[in-house]
Formats: structure tokens, C-alpha cells, sequence
């Protein structure tokens, strides 16, 4: 079963779903079956990652529906007669993944496809229960990226019921929860690429206490997610979006925006392949001979004080159905 946070997490699902959604170029296939277009067997993504599905019924026949299973864990349950989504599913969470979708038609015909790919980065680990008595602090996993507000995990096992779960952040109490093994809060750090202690006390019904902590240093980034209508510092990305479809020669287009010190320099990685460099906030390059399939592309950034910008996306290197 899906742990606490797991389940939260599944909400973004409802979010983040979107039939065909306009933007994606995953194009029905072109004889009857069923496609996965991305992520593409093989890749590693971060989080949050779009899994993009499409059907095509046999001649004069009508999908009936569609099922996606992450891991054999049934994760979305199409209404009668969608034939695609792009869905962002917020429980697909760090490692590794195998995912399948299995569509029917009216004339009777069954179709599968299947894809394997690696979460990494930005997403949510499993916080599972530890074994013995103590705290697994999950989130933020190590090497996530995150901006100056983020979400921290944990859950606890105590020699009895775990009576009370607290947050601190460098010793001033953040949060507290009565009654439950795990607990997520909402994070906000006063200053970026500045280390902070995030302490987290845990007591059970017999007066055991445990305690674990972690060292957690923001960048300045906007992430996935929009900022509304005052935004702190970070990276603003023209081109390409986040799950964009590009040819194998491609156009970066980002800025650094609303820094307090002036920037010195950005450079882009593919994967782990750096691609482009510049001076100064604006980077603005011509990428030629990217290799095909979906890839990380992170854009990294410093100014005269040495904090750092950073965003991380997919993007989809000539991939078709």
C-alpha cells in the first residue's frame, strides 16, 4: 500500500492531468494499438515527470478506456472513450519504474505498451516506516533540487506508538502533529544557497524519544510550479518548456531575472553533458546534434556573490510514436 505521503502525493495526479493537452506533439499511433510516448524506455527524469499516452481503435471500432500501472500499481483509470492524456502524476516518486497501459476497443481488441524509466532529482523518495525504532527523514531526498520553499518528510517507528512528531529549522519549532508516524510541512528558507538544519524530534507512548536532522541549501528556482504574481529570483525559461518535443538541433532561451547581484555566468547540461555557456544572465544558444530520447536538461546559473540559480526539466529529443 501507498504510505501517507504517497497518497498526497497521488492527489497531484487530478492536478496534473491533462487529456491531449495541446502543447505535447504525442501523436495517435498510426495503426491500432496503444503508445507511450514518454518518458522513453530507458530515460532518466525529474520530478514532476509527464508519462504521454495515446491510442488509436481498429478501423470503424472506438476506444472503450485505458489503465496506466506504475510498478503494478494501477495509477489511472481512463473515462470511457478517452483515447490519450498527458499526465503528471505525483506519486510516480524517486527510483526506478515499469510502467504499462493496457486499452481496449469496441470491436474487442486488447493493446499494451510498455516503458521503464528512473526518477531522480526533484522527486519524493518512499518514506517507509525504518525498521528498528528511530525516524526515516525522506524529503527532500538526497540530491533534489529545490527553491527556497519545499516540502520535508518523515516517518517514525517507535518501541510503542509514535505520540508526537515536531519540526525545527536551525532550532526554532517550526510544526508539531499529535498521533501519527509520519508528517509532511511546508518549508520556507529566509535565504538561498545558505545551509540550514532541519531537526525533527519524535516521541512514542513510552516516553522514547527519537531525534534525526538534516542539512537541507536551497537555489534560487522557479520550478514546475507557477510563482503567481511576485516571483523571488530564479530562472526564467523561454524555450524549450518543460516535456517540449525538440529536434536533435534545438534553441535554449532562459534569463536569469529579478537578481540582487549581477550574474556572472550560466552554462546547460544535457544529462550530464554540458552544451551551452555564457556570460552575464542571458543564455541564448543554438544546441546541434542532442542525442534522441527524453533527457534532463538543467540550466545552472552564479552571481558576483556565488549564489546559485538552477532549474532542471525533461525534454523530449526527437521522440515520436
Amino acid at each position: 500500500m501507498r504510505s501517507a505521503l504517497q497518497k498526497s502525493a497521488l492527489a497531484l495526479t487530478i492536478l496534473f492531468s491533462f487529456a491531449a493537452a495541446a502543447w505535447s506533439q504525442c501523436n495517435n499511433p498510426p495503426s491500432p494499438g496503444v503508445v507511450i510516448c514518454t518518458p522513453t524506455n530507458g530515460s532518466t527524469v525529474v520530478y514532476l515527470n509527464e508519462v504521454s499516452v495515446r491510442s488509436t481503435p481498429a478501423s470503424g471500432a472506438s476506444i472503450t478506456g485505458f489503465s496506466v500501472y506504475d510498478n503494478k500499481v494501477l495509477i489511472y483509470q481512463s473515462p470511457q472513450g478517452q483515447s490519450g492524456i498527458d499526465l503528471y502524476d505525483g506519486a510516480i516518486h524517486n527510483g526506478s519504474h515499469n510502467l504499462i497501459v493496457k486499452a481496449g476497443d469496441t470491436a474487442g481488441n486488447l493493446y499494451e505498451a510498455k516503458t521503464s524509466f528512473i526518477v531522480t532529482g526533484q522527486g519524493y523518495g518512499d518514506c517507509a516506516p525504518p525498521r528498528s525504532p528511530g525516524i526515516n527523514f525522506c524529503n527532500p531526498p538526497a540530491g533534489a533540487v529545490y527553491g527556497i520553499g519545499f516540502t520535508a518528510g518523515v516517518s517514525a517507528k517507535g518501541q510503542s506508538q509514535i505520540s508526537k512528531i515536531a519540526f525545527y529549522l536551525n532550532g526554532k519549532f517550526l510544526t508539531s502533529a499529535p498521533g501519527t508516524p509520519t508528517l509532511a510541512v511546508a518549508i520556507l528558507l529566509a535565504q538561498e544557497s545558505t545551509p540550514y538544519t532541519l531537526r525533527v524530534d519524535a516521541l512514542d507512548t513510552s516516553g522514547n524519544a527519537y531525534t534525526a536532522t538534516k542539512t537541507v541549501e536551497a537555489a534560487y528556482t522557479y520550478g514546475l510550479y507557477s510563482c503567481g504574481l511576485t516571483c523571488p529570483p530564479g530562472i526564467n525559461v523561454v524555450a524549450p518548456p518543460s516535456e517540449a518535443y525538440v529536434g536533435n538541433t534545438f534553441n535554449i532561451n532562459m534569463q536569469i531575472v529579478g537578481n540582487p547581484k549581477p550574474i556572472t555566468e550560466m552554462k546547460a547540461w544535457i544529462d550530464k553533458t554540458l552544451v551551452a555557456t555564457a556570460q552575464g544572465p542571458n543564455l541564448q544558444q543554438e544546441i546541434s546534434g542532442a542525442p534522441s530520447g527524453t533527457h534532463i536538461l538543467t540550466v545552472q546559473g552564479w552571481d558576483t556573490d556565488g549564489i546559485e540559480y538552477l532549474i532542471q526539466e525533461n525534454i523530449n529529443i526527437n521522440v515520436s510514436e
